[in-house]
């Protein structure tokens, strides 16, 4: 509705490429464009089955790979994190609905540093929660505003 367009891709190769992008035939204005892929991720070649601690996942939002073997996914309806291993097992599940430390209304984006420590985007909190991969609250930054160090809703986060 408001012109913005969600694209997403698998890079076959780390290094340089070129991504060309049309709609309806019809090429984006400075297509293709010069990207970087730093290093590979593995692919979701099939859906995976999360089954959390109240049987299913609500509403999947973000996921993020750590260089350990695990991977990350929010729960934006669901208030909380799974952390999976590359057997697409949860190993951990944390969070809750709330505003306090470790609390979450509405986890969007996710991401995790050379640590494996998470960044969890808490959209409707207008912070950014940083966790150890086993859940632990480390700490925040952000509160709602325009100013410097205020977010509105943030939904998304990338550490490198």
């Amino acid at each position: 509705d408001d012109g913005s367009y969600l694209a997403s891709f698998v890079a076959e190769q780390v290094g340089e490429a070129k991504l060309s992008v049309s709609i309806n035939g019809h090429q984006l204005r400075g297509s293709p464009y010069s990207i970087v892929v730093c290093r590979n991720y593995p692919a979701i070649d099939k859906p995976s089955k999360i089954v959390n601690n109240n049987g299913s996942m609500g509403e999947p939002w973000g996921v993020a790979f750590g260089n350990n073997g695990l991977w990350a996914v929010t729960d934006h309806s669901k208030y909380c994190v799974y952390i999976l291993n590359d057997k697409d097992e949860l190993v951990k599940q944390f969070g809750s609905n709330g505003s306090a430390n470790g609390q979450f209304s509405n986890p969007c984006g996710v991401s995790f540093d050379s640590h494996n420590n998470l960044y969890i985007a808490d959209c409707c909190n207008h912070r950014i929660q940083k966790f150890d991969v086993n859940g632990n609250y480390l700490l925040q930054f952000g509160s709602v505003g325009s100013s410097d160090g205020q977010l509105q809703h943030p939904c998304g986060v990338v550490v490198h």
